[in-house]
């Protein structure tokens, strides 16, 4: 917060009109004779906050008397397109955006939502039209690089405004088109790996505060990136940066300048990485000897399964599991081998209980108890 302002009490976006307010309402708080020194400060925060007023009104001025550099961006270029310069000129909302975009440089970057926050508060208050106004003025602020801490600018607007919302960016045309352009090109930055991008914001930081020799040979990457992420790029790094490094990287020698672009990284950094699969395909985990393996367990269900189907079309009934019995004791297997032993073993039983009875066998052999009863056993 500007201290004239904390002073009046005033927030950020405070005009002309509001700080007369409230310096008239301080001034009846204040016993000049008794208290001087109070009184000197708050005058001195009336005067400044007055000058800061009549600076920002200034720009807003001058924007709506020479709006020329909005309205030169063609229709391919990725900054959206102004406002006509009648409207810029009647429409008091510019002043406020204009005021915004110097308060955001003079603050810190994890203020620009608050900022934005009150500025919309302020403007909700105004007429019916005023928060969308602000919006496209904003946009114009962003894509004409008028403002600083674009990136977080762009962050704090996206919430605030719903740009993700279905149908919201179509109507604000060339302008929503933009932001379109900004949002796909984030999410292909995203897909890139963490320390690259960790690496590219940092050099973004160190060429926007000073293009120091050191950064001529990284010009190259700097290039591709321009070309890759036009729009985002333009969020971090200015045009007249980007002209003045390209200037000085063309200023050095042939033979350096082909150093520096084979030192530069591969173009497949500069393209987002797609996950591998995280598994393989179900018929693609076998190989050609498991798969020949599987063979007789496939037919044998099969088999399985026919007779099952066949005994349901004979009898009705769905035929009883074929390993449903239980495993016995070697002596219950000597007596079921004697009983099955006999010629009239399978006297007056049914399928099913002949089926059971010769399960029972199959486990007993599958145990290796089904052999004759050693002599002198039951």
């Amino acid at each position: 917060m500007h201290w004239h302002l904390e002073v009046l009490g005033l927030p950020p976006h405070a005009d002309l009109v509001a700080v007369r307010r409230a310096y008239a309402a301080a001034l009846r708080g204040i016993d000049q004779a008794a208290d001087p020194a109070a009184f000197a400060r708050l005058r001195e925060a009336y005067e400044a906050a007055r000058a800061w007023c009549e600076q920002a009104d200034a720009a807003a001025a001058e924007v709506a008397e020479a709006p020329a550099p909005m309205n030169e961006a063609s229709a391919d270029s990725d900054a959206p397109q102004a406002q006509p310069e009648a409207q810029l000129q009647v429409d008091p909302t510019v002043t406020l955006a204009w005021r915004f975009a110097a308060d955001v440089g003079a603050r810190r970057v994890d203020a620009i939502p608050q900022l934005l926050e009150e500025a919309l508060v302020y403007l909700r208050t105004q007429y019916i039209d005023a928060p969308g106004r602000f919006e496209e003025y904003l946009i114009d602020l962003l894509g004409l690089q008028r403002i600083g801490h674009r990136a977080a600018v762009f962050a704090a607007a996206e919430a605030q405004f719903h740009w993700r919302e279905v149908g919201h960016l179509g109507a604000l045309g060339q302008r929503g088109q933009w932001i379109e352009l900004v949002l796909a090109q984030r999410e292909d930055w995203l897909a890139l790996p963490e320390d690259r991008r960790r690496a590219w914001i940092d050099m973004f930081a160190q060429a926007e505060s000073s293009l120091d020799p050191s950064l001529l040979r990284r010009w190259p990457e700097m290039q591709r990136l321009n070309e890759r992420f036009p729009a985002w790029v333009s969020l971090h790094v200015s045009a007249d940066t980007l002209q003045a490094w390209q200037a000085a990287f063309d200023a050095q020698p042939a033979s350096m300048q082909d150093t520096y672009r084979r030192m530069a990284p591969p173009a497949s950094l500069y393209w987002p990485q797609r996950p591998a699969p995280a598994r393989r395909r179900w018929r693609d985990r076998f190989t050609w000897s498991d798969r020949f393996n599987m063979w007789p367990t496939a037919v044998f269900f099969l088999l399985l399964l026919a007779g099952n189907v066949r005994h349901l079309l004979d009898t009705g009934q769905i035929a009883p599991p074929l390993f449903a019995a239980p495993h016995e004791s070697a002596e219950q297997c000597a007596a079921l081998y004697m009983r099955m032993d006999r010629p009239d073993a399978f006297a007056g039983l049914d399928d099913e209980e002949i089926a059971a009875l010769k399960a029972r066998g199959a486990n007993c052999a599958s145990d290796g108890h089904w052999h004759p009863p050693k002599r002198g056993s039951n």
